[in-house]
């Protein structure tokens, strides 16, 4: 049976997250709400009465918070007509556009150094002339690899195993 599409996305935002979101955005919308009415809780002695915009860019700040607690990114394939699309959803809400899926020459999992002395794992997908975009990134090693090998089986395509730097090494997939 062959597959149609292929979904990779970073799932759900933890609870803590969730709730930092929520607070935001209900500070937003208070804020942004109060700018509209004419209440201005940041100018005491009214001295910018002409310029009320302290809600509206603190409210404004709290919404962008908001999105970036709440937003989840995720890259869907579709295999019978070569494309993909990158979708980014807060709550219901997405956005992504199609784009055309080019000839992936192979699929790697690579170990990525961080500034902070620890280490990712990142699957890549490269096609023509060296060029690459990143699928999917974790701490751990092992849902970093099976990403790679079930990506690497969907597409039909070889698959680098460079998770140790200095021991790079083709993994054959079974189709």
């Amino acid at each position: 049976m062959e597959k149609e599409g292929v979904i990779i996305s970073e799932g759900g935002r933890s609870i803590f997250q969730l709730v930092l979101a929520s607070f935001f955005f209900t500070m937003g919308i208070i804020l942004l709400l109060l700018y509209f009415f004419g209440i201005n809780l940041f100018d005491l002695d009214n001295s910018y009465k002409k310029w009320i915009v302290g809600n509206f860019e603190i409210g404004l700040f709290a919404i962008v918070q908001g999105v970036v607690f709440s937003m989840v990114r995720s890259i869907h394939f579709d295999l019978k007509a070569n494309k993909y699309k990158i979708v980014y959803s807060v709550g219901p809400i997405s956005y992504g556009k199609w784009k055309e899926l080019p000839e992936v020459n192979y699929v790697s999992v690579f170990r990525q150094p961080k500034s902070n002395g620890k280490y990712t794992f990142d699957v890549n997908l490269w096609y023509t002339n060296n060029r690459h975009f990143n699928v999917y990134e974790n701490y751990i090693v092992e849902p970093s690899f099976d990403m790679g090998y079930q990506i690497a089986k969907s597409l039909n395509v070889d698959l680098l195993d460079a998770t140790d730097p200095h021991n790079k090494k083709w993994i054959e997939i079974e189709s």
